[in-house]
């Protein structure tokens, strides 16, 4: 019965790590997007390529 305990509490911890690990990773990626694109790129450009972006989606889209 402790080492059940014993597991259950090391995949817990495990479980824990790993949702701090993702919570980084977007904290990181999100101060990307916002902080660091915008420094060397306009926002003009960002919005058509978006906007190009979409278009190819929304086209893939009819296709299927």
């Amino acid at each position: 019965m402790a080492e059940f305990i014993k597991q259950l509490r090391e995949m817990g911890e495990d479980f824990f790590d790993n949702i701090k690990h993702k919570m980084k990773l977007s904290t990181i990626f999100d101060l990307y997007t916002e902080k660091v694109i915008p420094t060397f790129v306009s926002e003009k450009d960002l919005k058509e390529y978006y906007e190009r972006r979409m278009e190819e989606v929304n086209l893939f889209i009819d296709k299927l």
